[in-house]
């Protein structure tokens, strides 16, 4: 918020000493004590405002201004840009007393972020200047790099291809003599070919290596193979494909090379440097569990690494799975591991709904239901399993009870399709 019509107006105290009287009366006519302005520590700059008791100063608003990156800097060195700065800064120190006095730093939660916050920007700050002592990679070093992996910088030959498709043998003998007797080109691909992606670009099957993937036809190395042989400049055929028929004109090739130091330097240089610092973070990180003496229980690691999913987890993950068959696998897995569970009555609900109403497997379905009013006969979904075991044949649509527990509800709404509980 600013002044001068940029937004509702904040007032700004400017101060000519350290130290101002608040002038004005108190509810009850008194006149206020003069607040006493609290400077940062061996900070003598002059006073802009006061916040609460708190000085904001030039070197603060200077401070603040040197953080704002280069390309936007710019923007708050003028007069109104250095206003705005000002007022946002004011702002900004009048929110955060207020919420200090609230006791909004106080709270856990609040706590809590701020310890995360701290926390990782220690870690990140020691690492990064530790990792940043670690050696500039050499250009002898990045030189031997190369010549021992040379064979990963060879890149393959290419040969541009062009080509006009036709149905059968005749025909492209036929097209390929009318272009060796020198015919337009382009003029029999548009009249003669039968690969409608490729008819209005000259027939252009872009260039491939010997591996001959080729971008409309698909994979053709025996056709790559032939372009190859035939050469630069040259017309052949007809080859055939799956595709049919081929005439091909060959046009640039490149014979196979090594991509060269200077190419590769910068990519050297980055995957040896990022190697090396993985190395020193290893050795410092062994170094400090050694300095600082850390022992690990093996057994209560154990323990946790190993312990199995809650019911409820295993349920979501039930849900979440695709296939019918994957699903009924992981509903009668939470079934069996959490009996009692209070998921688990679902479970076995989804267990008979799937079979009866996406698998049609209604021996299955009715073992289902029945299973879950043996088991649970005081779940919520009793009544439902009762309906579908009178019901599950027929197109009556289910309108099941409804209950807190039952996540069944808008997969049965859903109709007879058979979606997944949500």
């Amino acid at each position: 918020m600013t002044r001068g019509g940029r937004g509702v107006a904040v007032p700004v105290l400017l101060l000519a000493a350290a130290v101002m009287s608040f002038g004005g009366a108190n509810a009850a006519g008194a006149k206020r004590k003069p607040a006493k302005i609290v400077r940062p520590a061996g900070d003598t700059s002059a006073v802009i405002a006061a916040i609460g008791g708190e000085a904001l100063t030039r070197a603060m608003v200077d401070a603040r201004l040197a953080e704002i990156p280069e390309q936007f800097r710019g923007n708050y060195q003028t007069p109104q840009g250095r206003q705005q700065l000002l007022d946002r800064m004011i702002e900004e120190k009048i929110w955060l007393k207020t919420a200090e006095a609230k006791h909004v730093d106080q709270r856990p939660d609040v706590v809590d972020q701020l310890e995360r916050q701290r926390r990782d920007l220690l870690v990140r700050t020691y690492l990064n200047e530790q990792l940043a002592t670690a050696p500039a990679i050499s250009d002898t070093v990045a030189k031997a790099y190369y010549d021992e992996h040379v064979n990963e910088y060879r890149t393959p030959a290419t040969v541009t291809v062009q080509h006009i498709q036709l149905a059968d043998a005749k025909a492209a003998a036929r097209v390929k003599g009318l272009a060796l007797k020198g015919q337009d080109w382009n003029g029999l691909v548009q009249q003669y070919s039968t690969d409608s992606l490729t008819r209005t670009t000259g027939g252009a099957l872009g260039t491939v290596t010997l591996a001959g993937s080729f971008a409309s036809i698909g994979n053709q190395p025996a056709l790559a193979e032939s372009a190859f042989a035939l050469g630069e400049g040259k017309i052949g055929g007809p080859f055939k494909t799956d595709r049919g028929w081929h005439v091909i004109k060959v046009g640039a090739t490149t014979p196979e090379g090594v991509r060269s130091f200077d190419q590769m330097k910068s990519v050297i240089v980055r995957q040896l440097g990022s190697e090396q610092q993985q190395q020193l973070y290893r050795q410092m990180l062994e170094q400090a569990r050694h300095d600082l003496g850390v022992k690990e229980d093996s057994v209560a690691i154990r323990g946790y690494v190993s312990q199995k999913k809650s019911a409820r987890d295993m349920f979501q993950d039930a849900q979440n799975l695709g296939p019918a068959d994957q699903r009924l696998e992981a509903y009668r897995a939470v079934v069996e591991a959490y009996p009692e569970a209070d998921v688990s009555p679902q479970a076995q609900f989804m267990i008979g709904f799937i079979n009866s109403e996406e698998l049609k497997r209604y021996d299955a379905a009715e073992k289902a239901f029945e299973e879950l009013l043996q088991r649970y006969p005081k779940s919520e979904l009793a009544e439902s399993a009762r309906w579908m075991l009178a019901h599950m044949k027929s197109e009556d649509a289910p309108e099941f009870v409804e209950g807190a527990a039952d996540s069944t509800q808008q997969a049965s709404k859903a109709g007879r399709g058979g979606s997944k509980a949500p």
